[in-house]
């Protein structure tokens, strides 16, 4: 009979572990219900790539929306702005990684560095980037905007 209970127990143990199928515990995704799109106001990316096509919304460019990032696609240009912002040091890169191809960038964040077309940030456990897609703005643009996004991190 013990053995029985200790069974039921294990198997009870396991269905709990292994989740009912909801993103929400998804590695990035079940995170502090942060809202990717209350990161940036429209304004404030108008004031960069012009008036937006639609309202922003996280990405669908895998054919569903992927809830860790926020696209803002402007409406007369091929000009666009994608924030991600992951829950945890999902794809951070330390100081002298090889993934880490751009300068360090002060005063933002715990630790932060610009690549092609990006600024990425480490943030109260907040893993960020912000990156243009075709963009016809300089890179101190996405600092600006990278800059905005840093205190709205809860």
């Amino acid at each position: 009979m013990l053995r029985r209970i200790a069974f039921l127990w294990l198997v009870a143990f396991v269905v709990a572990a292994c989740g009912d199928g909801n993103e929400e515990g998804a590695l990035g995704v079940g995170d502090r219900g942060l809202d990717r799109c209350s990161l940036l106001t429209v304004e404030e990316v108008e004031r960069w790539i012009g008036p937006l096509e639609s309202e922003p919304a996280p990405s669908d460019s895998l054919g569903e929306p992927d809830l860790v990032t926020c696209y803002y696609k402007a409406a007369d240009s091929p000009n666009s702005i994608l924030v991600q912002a992951y829950d945890g040091e999902v794809f951070f890169a330390e100081r002298g990684s090889q993934s880490r191809t751009g300068p360090d960038v002060s005063g933002l964040g715990e630790d932060a560095w610009r690549d092609q077309d990006s600024v990425k940030f480490l943030q109260n456990e907040w893993s960020v980037s912000v990156s243009k897609i075709l963009g016809g703005f300089d890179d101190e643009a996405l600092l600006d905007l990278a800059q905005l996004v840093s205190p709205r991190l809860p």
